[in-house]
């Protein structure tokens, strides 16, 4: 079957599609084409996201595109703070805590995190947003290309792992993405008091 195109040329196109893509990113015989001309960044990233029609594969394109926006837009920036693997706040308050707002995540290390998570990216506490411009969900046009539930997911599936957060996400249901990270929260808890201990 010929897929019809439908082109995106101008601002006013452009904003009448976004706000219509809830619409549009359920046309499996649609092809869209965004031209450059359009003053929005990373516009090549929705259109190729809008023309992935299978599922898990648009699923996966959104999440490791906006962890690269996210990398990309902070490159270079140490925005926490960082030295010693202490970050400004812990620093200031002098408590012996390391690793900043991820301490509490089973897969931290002292050179970072070892996975990919939008959520996790898009946290910043209280003391970077005030020194710092930072990125926020509604700078991620492609996070609408994402379910409603799956919007909603990304906003919360914090110290978890790429491979967990995409499993989350391929749910066809909230109630069980739920329970998965209901399973996923008791279990590093469990995990994280055993190493505490083993300490």
């Amino acid at each position: 079957m010929h897929k019809k195109i439908i082109t995106i040329n101008n601002d006013k196109d452009y904003k009448k599609l976004l706000r219509r893509l809830w619409l549009y990113k359920r046309y499996r015989f649609t092809k869209f084409k965004l031209i450059n001309n359009i003053k929005e960044p990373n516009i090549d990233y929705l259109e190729k996201g809008l023309n992935i029609k299978k599922r898990k594969e648009r699923i996966t394109y959104v999440f490791d595109t906006c962890c690269f926006l996210l990398d990309d837009f902070y490159h270079g920036e140490n925005i926490c703070g960082f030295k010693d693997g202490k970050c400004v706040v812990q620093r200031e308050l002098k408590n012996g805590k390391c690793n900043g707002c991820c301490r509490v995540c089973l897969y931290v290390t002292d050179k970072g995190c070892p996975s990919k998570n939008v959520a996790c990216k898009l946290f910043n506490c209280d003391a970077v947003k005030e020194k710092y411009k930072t990125m926020d969900y509604k700078d991620l046009k492609l996070l609408k290309l994402l379910s409603i539930k799956n919007q909603l997911l990304i906003r919360s599936d914090y110290f978890t792992l790429r491979e967990e957060a995409l499993g989350d996400q391929f749910t066809y249901t909230g109630t069980a993405a739920c329970i998965r990270m209901i399973y996923r929260l008791i279990r590093n808890y469990i995990k994280r008091k055993r190493k505490e201990k083993n300490k």
